[in-house]
């Protein structure tokens, strides 16, 4: 009697695969008996090795487990500008989309698309991982900041201008709370509330009080640098060439260039198209603010009454001041994308807004709306991130592509949907998504 025990561990929704092996494994165990009934009988003729393999087989007990893998369980997700990446509730990244310039982390770069999620390359775990237009950075558990992917304007703060496959210390001993990378810089805040940023400066976008660089890289500070003001933040963050902070009062601060109003500084700022900031400027109003998100050619923020509120150009309006976003619901975060923005209710309700050339609101329609539509799935969640980019083929010429991404409360699964031409839906495909769709399992 032969007793086997064999537990085979598969991806979920791999029955397929699973049964395969089970059916190879029973047919192994048959030729085993087979081979055996004939060291033990070989004069016997085919119908008695036949029958012997028959009743050896029924006495058999073939026990097979097939167990599945656990699904991973995202907390967070985020978005660049095509590409997306979200962390599992064990402090592992997972990336996926485009990795041109190594933003991926997986120790490579390419121009194919990875439409599936790549884990991360290294042992570190994360708090927090956000990314920038082509570059990612994460915060680690002991607080120090890593980042990967393109570095030209040396946004990867590692001291060079050479981009990283992989996740590189930021060149500083200090420890950090949250970091926000943009296009060619990034910013961080420290755990005592101090604000840095390192990276391209051609606008003062670093706030440190001046348009210069290191010398040896006249465009770029290569190192963290701290930004030039006695105010302390709880966030600050990078977008194209302008930057944005909320102090621990609660009071919004943007520095960089002023054009199309994103500095949300008023009319007279916008008008100049050279008169840059090159340090924290207070914007107008006295709305007190929970976190404000700059990309791209806007800004939006949430403030402390968790009302919604926008300043700058967006491809449909310029708003040079903030203004409220036209909603009677009450919202607990804001994503702020190229040409489309997203936010949650404090239900976990997904509603977006702006440019829909791909779907990227989510609506199941590819019409642009100024008004938040809400996103077409009954699914609740807790993170949401919008993505997107821009084509500028000549002056007047530029075509748009967006997409969002949202983890679910009752998984942690992630679900995007939009543009889909570099793989940041993470499905598996290159189609875009009018309604949000599961990523791939890695």
């Amino acid at each position: 009697m032969i007793d086997t025990f064999v537990t085979f561990h598969v991806l979920p929704g791999k029955t397929a695969e699973s049964e395969q092996l089970h059916q190879q494994l029973l047919a192994r165990i048959s030729v085993r008996i087979w081979r055996r009934a004939r060291r033990t009988s070989r004069r016997s003729d085919m119908r008695s090795l036949v029958g012997l393999a028959l009743i050896l087989w029924s006495a058999s007990a073939v026990r097979i487990a097939v167990t599945a893998a656990e699904p991973l369980h995202f907390v967070s997700v985020t978005a660049g500008a095509d590409h997306a990446c979200a962390l599992t509730n064990q402090g592992e990244a997972y990336c996926w989309g485009s990795n041109e310039f190594g933003q991926l982390g997986n120790g490579s770069s390419d121009s194919v698309p990875h439409v599936r999620p790549v884990r991360v390359s290294g042992d570190v775990k994360f708090t927090n991982v956000v990314a920038g237009f082509t570059h990612t950075c994460g915060i680690a558990c002991d607080g120090a900041a890593l980042c990967w992917g393109a570095n030209d304007s040396a946004q990867l703060g590692d001291g060079t201008v050479k981009p990283s496959f992989i996740p590189m210390h930021v060149a500083t001993d200090i420890r950090f709370q949250m970091i926000g990378p943009g296009g060619g810089h990034t910013c961080a805040v420290s755990v005592e509330g101090i604000g840095y940023c390192w990276g391209g400066n051609w606008h003062g976008q670093l706030g440190v009080g001046n348009r210069d660089g290191d010398p040896a890289a006249p465009c770029c500070y290569r190192r963290p640098t701290r930004i030039h003001t006695d105010l302390r933040f709880r966030t600050v963050v990078a977008a194209g060439i302008s930057s944005c902070g909320v102090a621990v009062d609660g009071k919004a601060y943007c520095w960089g260039s002023p054009q199309e109003g994103r500095l949300g500084t008023g009319a007279a700022d916008a008008a100049i198209k050279w008169g840059d900031k090159a340090v924290p400027t207070a914007v107008s109003g006295d709305v007190i603010f929970a976190t404000v998100i700059p990309r791209a050619w806007h800004t939006c923020g949430l403030s402390s009454t968790r009302a919604l509120f926008c300043w700058g150009g967006n491809m449909l309006q310029i708003e040079l001041i903030p203004k409220r976003v036209t909603t009677d619901s009450e919202f607990s975060t804001v994503a702020t994308g190229p040409f489309h923005d997203c936010t949650l209710t404090g239900d976990g309700v997904a509603y977006c807004w702006g440019a829909n050339t791909d779907g990227e609101l989510g609506d199941g329609t590819t019409r642009d709306t100024a008004v938040p539509q809400k996103v077409a799935t009954t699914r609740r969640f807790v993170s949401i991130a919008a993505g997107g980019n821009a084509f500028i083929a000549k002056s007047g010429d530029v075509s748009t592509w967006g997409f969002t991404c949202a983890v679910t409360v009752d998984d942690g699964t992630v679900l995007c949907w939009g543009d889909n031409r570099h793989g940041a839906l993470g499905n598996g495909s290159t189609d875009r998504a009018l309604t949000p769709t599961s990523i791939s399992n890695p």
